[in-house]
This record gives structure tokens, sequence and C-alpha cells, in this order.
């Protein structure tokens, strides 16, 4: 079993004021693929070395499979972490990169050419086996780091933002490369990444950091569609979840002004026929891209809000508009067929069924009846 449990592990450094991993419980089931994400600071890769055995653990306890390794070497975990920077030797080429480790290890040269080989069929890298890293282009040494990882058969790989230093392109290939990796190999990967696209896309679970607290610990599209709270609805999606502070009202809501000079805007709708949660007098209403619409064609249950056009960003397969209602901004993600223009007033449609509330007291999301 290669499972890994932390139990309240705390992580703090020497001088600091505050720990940067505050007593984080997780369970990572064998064979999964989870991602550690969350913006700079947030702990992350603090996290994913505490695994590795590069940094001791202040408090608490990480299992790996039934052993508890606080105390083991790092060489002893069983464990292969591919980083950043590639880390290759310049002066070898890329079957002695791949060998190096297990040479160390005193492994039988019969051995050592099998996995080799093996390592270097599943990542495409047979006819590049003479080549010195400086003859590979950046996909091609990632795959080389990857293949050094995967020569050790180790029961985790640990990944700390392996893709950072590839332009765009490659890093999308690279992402399908390493979760095909993965259903191939069918290990226990732990990932790290700050980019929410990667995390997304890649992984089984993710883990959502902030200031060494894990803010939500689920699949992908629970995440999304169900975030624990303000910060998790604004970190996860792109173009972030619009929010906006809105006031209980007797006929539903009332979204104020802006500057606070001007008129609320009233909607009218039983909220207690909608959400199942405590609501509040005053509380946040978030609202994805995606859900708002300038006409409501199906006759949908909606919120309106009148709104002026103040940007347009045509992306292709879809459009970004920048609008602003009552004082606010709000972005929408609509059909490349909606034309609008810089200046032009329109109304804003969000069907109900989309709509999700936030306590302003704790940020914590209320929930659906239909959650």
């Amino acid at each position: 079993m290669a499972s890994i449990n932390f139990s309240k592990v705390v992580k703090t450094y020497e001088g600091a004021k505050e720990a940067t991993v505050k007593g984080i419980d997780l369970n990572i089931n064998d064979r999964e693929f989870v991602v550690l994400v969350g913006p700079s600071g947030c702990g992350k890769s603090t996290s994913l070395r505490m695994v590795a055995g590069l940094e001791d653990i202040t408090e608490g306890e990480i299992r790996i499979g039934d052993v508890v390794v606080n105390n083991l070497p790092p060489k002893d975990r069983d464990i292969a972490m591919v980083f950043q920077n590639y880390a290759l030797y310049p002066h070898m080429n890329v079957r002695e990169n791949l060998s190096f480790g297990l040479k160390l290890r005193k492994f039988p040269m019969e051995e050592i050419n099998r996995r080799v080989e093996e390592a270097a069929d599943i990542l495409g890298l047979r006819e590049y086996l003479e080549r010195l890293p400086k003859q590979l282009s950046g996909g091609q040494r990632q795959r080389v780091a990857l293949g050094r990882a995967i020569v050790r058969e180790p029961k985790v790989f640990l990944m700390d933002e392996p893709l950072s230093n590839l332009d765009a392109k490659l890093r999308v290939q690279m992402r399908a490369e390493i979760k095909k990796l993965h259903q191939r190999l069918k290990t226990t990967f732990v990932y790290v990444t700050h980019d929410q696209v990667e995390a997304m896309t890649m992984a089984d679970r993710i883990v959502l950091l902030h200031e060494g607290i894990i803010q939500q610990y689920d699949v992908p599209a629970v995440i999304y569609d169900r975030p624990a709270n303000v910060f998790v609805a604004t970190f996860i999606g792109s173009p972030p979840m619009n929010m906006l502070k809105i006031k209980r009202s007797a006929k539903g809501m009332d979204l104020p002004a802006k500057d606070g000079k001007g008129m609320a805007h009233e909607w009218q709708i039983n909220l207690g026929e909608h959400f199942a949660g405590d609501l509040e007098d005053n509380m946040f209403l978030g609202i994805r891209a995606e859900h708002i619409a300038l006409e409501n064609p199906e006759n949908l249950p909606t919120l309106q809000l009148p709104c002026r056009v103040d940007l347009i960003e045509p992306m292709g397969a879809e459009t970004y508009l920048y609008l602003v209602g009552n004082g606010h901004s709000i972005n929408a993600r609509v059909e490349p067929s909606v034309k609008v223009e810089v200046g032009q007033n329109v109304t804003a449609h969000i069907p109900i069924k989309c709509l999700h509330l936030f306590k302003q007291s704790d940020t914590i999301r209320i929930k659906r009846k239909h959650d």
C-alpha cells in the first residue's frame, strides 16, 4: 500500500512568527493522483517536502502505507521526486542520467538496463538515449527527469511544479503525458502546482491550501460546483467567480450601489425556497461568469441586473464581457455569437439555480437545498 496520511501535521521554521503548515489532516489513497494547489506561501511545497523527508516535521505524524516516516531518511521512504528544475547531469547522456541512481544503489547491470529501456519506451526517449541534456528541448529534458523517477519504481511519485519552466504549449502536452503516465504505472502521485488549470485537469482529488490550512479537499467537479468558502470560489475558475456584497431584505435581497451613493438594486426572491443553511443579513452573492447571459430564451427563473458593457475580450471559442452593474464590476463568459458594443446598456440574467451564497461572518458557503 502506498497511501499517505497526514495527522495534525505542523511545520514551523526557526524564527518564524507563525507556522507555515498549521495542523493539517489529510488522507491520500493508494494509486490516487492528488494535486496540492494554492497561492505562493500557502504550504503546498513544504507539505510535499515533509513527505519526501527534505523538511523536518515540527508536530504531528506522516505515514506512507503503514510506516510512520517522521524520522525516516529520504532514501528509505521508497519515494521518487521530480523538481521544478530538471537537475540533470550535463556531462552525462540520457541513458547515464537515467541509470545513475540505480548504479549508486549497486543494482545489477541487467536490471538497470531493463528499467532504463522500459522508462525510455514509456516516455518516448529511446531515440535520445545517447544525447546530452543540452541537445534536448525543455519538454524532452522534463521527460528525462520523469524517467529518472520511473526507473526507481517507487511506491509514491512526488512532483513539485515540474512544468513551470515550460512554455504554454509544452505545458499542455506534458500535462496529458503525466496523466497518462499515472494511468499506466498505477502508482500514487502527489503533485504541487500554483496553476488551478493544472489542478482541475490532472487531479483525481484536489487539496486547496491557503495560509497553511486546507480549505477544501475533494474531486475537481465538487470544488468547482460547490466551493467551501469565498477563497475557494474565487481561486478556482477562470475568470474567477463574481463576488458581490448583498443585504437580505423583506422581499429577498438588495445589491447596494458600489460607491454607497446610489440606490440599492432589489431582487425579489424567496431565499428559503432555495437555500438550506442559515442566512445572514449581510452575505456574498457568487456567480460564475458562464452562468451570466444577456437574454433568457428558455424563460428560466433569473435575477436581472441592468449593466453597461465596459470591455470586450474575444477569445475565439468564447467572449469575455466586463460589465458594470450598479457600480459593481461583473465578468461574463458568452458565446462569440453574442454581439454587443462597448458602452452598450444590457440586462444580465442570472439563473437562480446557479446562485451561490456565502456568509460574510466567516465566508463559508450556504448550502442549497439540492446539494
